[in-house]
């Protein structure tokens, strides 16, 4: 994993119905890069200069009974630290970013939101974003 850090500026979730209808809820997450920009981290042994990502992370329901966003930076770095102006290049030329950095980032985020996403969501009583393993009864013959 080369993804140093991150820091989450604004968390929202937001229930627009008083009721979950009946049947199949959709749920869709869309991670988003909004900006890419040379960052640093200060460490014991000095500074340590990567790529920081500005993201939105989007979560839609399906009928829109809610809505929620994250919206933060990670800080990346890349396996050669010459990737780093590169990166930083082609999204100020082209808006686009390395697929393997954003492949890196994007799990990163699912792996750390998604247990903060599940708790807002039990809190305001919403269809979980990942299906969750349920046990189901068998008959033998």
């Amino acid at each position: 994993m080369v993804v140093l850090g991150f820091n989450i500026t604004r968390i929202e979730l937001k229930k627009e119905t008083s009721g979950i209808p009946q049947g199949q809820v959709e749920v869709r997450i869309s991670p988003k890069i909004n900006d890419v920009r040379l960052g640093e981290m200060v460490t014991p042994t000095g500074k340590i200069n990567g790529v920081e990502i500005v993201f939105t992370y989007e979560i839609a329901y399906n009928p829109e009974i809610a809505h929620g966003v994250v919206e933060g930076k990670v800080l990346y770095l890349p396996p050669q630290k010459e990737k780093v102006d590169e990166i930083i290049d082609n999204w100020e030329k082209e808006k686009q970013i390395d697929s393997m950095a954003f492949a890196e980032t994007v799990n990163f985020l699912t792996m750390e939101l998604s247990p903060v996403l599940m708790v807002l969501a039990k809190e305001l009583r919403l269809p979980y974003h990942v299906p969750l393993p349920r046990v189901e009864v068998r008959t033998q013959q």
